[in-house]
């Protein structure tokens, strides 16, 4: 029985406050996977695998190190390992048809509808991954959290490696809202946000919200992200910040060293 898993249909929303004013939204259909149901999932919904070729898959090595260990033994390096009682969700998309860049990944470890710990697993364009492991939570109402991180690592080429992130999190049974705004000197500079509204984990509506919509899933990420940096760069005139070398222990991956 499917307990946890779900998928979503939503937007994602980028607001950039300065130095130039900069606001965009795309539908989105994301999932919400409970690790411990994947191999379930795999074996009931025909057109999703785990680790197997299928329309849509989950492969245990694109995330976090890129090890071929399942994703919930990879976390146990970065969380207390998940006990009785609890169970970790993997907000993210899915491979479509061997294709995905997710710019970011969550990983949410739950205890009924309490939120323990999060981990943000962000991807660039220049093939590093890094993550922000939230272990000092702020609950700030029914199903709201808030976490804070420094910033350390390059995303986007319009923001240097200044700031602070603040995380923001609200997640009931019905819908999801996942935030992460930059500050830098007590200022916010950008928003940005994923938000969505639950419907069943079935072989109907992955092919009704998955396949129906192909271009609001992390399919299209890469063109979008590459039209928004055109419109900042030449219509809006930023500043480029060159990629600096990682050197943080959370960043997981390197281009340079893999």
């Amino acid at each position: 029985m499917i307990r946890h898993s779900q998928i979503f249909r939503g937007k994602v929303v980028h607001e950039r406050m300065g130095p130039r004013r900069h606001k965009f939204s795309y539908p989105m259909t994301f999932f919400s996977f409970e690790l411990g149901e994947l191999s379930q999932i795999s074996e009931n919904a025909c057109v999703f695998g785990y680790n197997k070729m299928r329309p849509l898959r989950i492969n245990d090595s694109d995330y976090l190190q890129g090890s071929s260990k399942p994703i919930l033994e990879q976390l146990d390096t970065i969380l207390p390992k998940e006990e009785p009682g609890q169970h970790t969700l993997l907000i993210s998309s899915p491979r479509y048809f061997g294709y995905a860049f997710n710019p970011v990944n969550f990983h949410l470890r739950m205890k009924g509808n309490l939120l323990l710990f999060a981990v943000a697993e962000v991807n660039n364009t220049y093939g590093d991954r890094h993550v922000y492991a939230l272990k000092e939570l702020q609950k700030t109402g029914d199903n709201k959290w808030t976490a804070c991180s420094p910033k350390e690592f390059h995303v986007s080429p319009f923001n240097d490696l200044s700031g602070n992130y603040y995380f923001s999190f609200h997640i009931t049974e019905d819908d999801i809202f996942l935030g992460v705004d930059l500050y830098k000197e007590g200022c916010c500079i950008m928003k940005t946000w994923l938000e969505g509204k639950a419907r069943k984990l079935s072989n109907f509506n992955i092919l009704r919200y998955a396949f129906m919509h192909p271009f609001s899933t992390a399919f299209n990420s890469m063109p979008r992200i590459l039209w928004q940096a055109a419109v900042l760069y030449y219509r809006k005139r930023m500043k480029i910040y060159s990629r600096p070398l990682p050197n943080s222990e959370n960043t997981l991956i390197d281009r340079d060293l893999n």
